[in-house]
């Protein structure tokens, strides 16, 4: 068997379309620090001295966004075997619950929730922005 993924790895191309779609449904200050000085930065700038905060929120963009570009990517892959890739997939018997499902499955069936005896593939999906993107806002 050969697996073919349609795209290719993470990259800064992806990254900006990241940024680029999360911006039509959230705020720059919701994915951006906001320097002293107005800039609105992915990373807190080396030796930067401000005052520094954390975004929990881009934390939630950018995982749902790479666990459904994960999913896509793995689909014809899960396909090959008759087989489907679930975001958020629920099993109870294994202790993945509605509060903690796995990020990413690949099982025989294309439900959310299975049973334990379908899931062929669990994925945990760590991603996060490479990248010191700035945002300037339209004046």
């Amino acid at each position: 068997m050969k697996y073919v993924i349609k795209s290719s790895l993470w990259n800064k191309e992806e990254e900006n379309r990241f940024f680029t779609k999360t911006l039509e449904i959230a705020t720059p200050d919701q994915l951006f620090y906001v320097t002293a000085d107005g800039k609105y930065l992915a990373y807190w700038p080396r030796g930067y001295r401000g005052e520094k905060s954390t975004l929990q929120s881009r934390n939630a963009f950018i995982g749902s966004y790479t666990e459904k570009w994960v999913k896509d990517d793995l689909m014809p892959i899960a396909e090959e075997i008759n087989a489907h890739t679930v975001h958020n997939m629920v099993c109870n018997g294994i202790g993945l619950t509605n509060k903690t499902p796995a990020d990413v499955a690949i099982c025989k069936t294309r439900k959310t929730i299975q049973r334990a005896e379908d899931i062929l593939l669990l994925i945990e999906v760590k991603m996060s922005v490479v990248w010191n993107w700035e945002y300037e806002p339209e004046i």
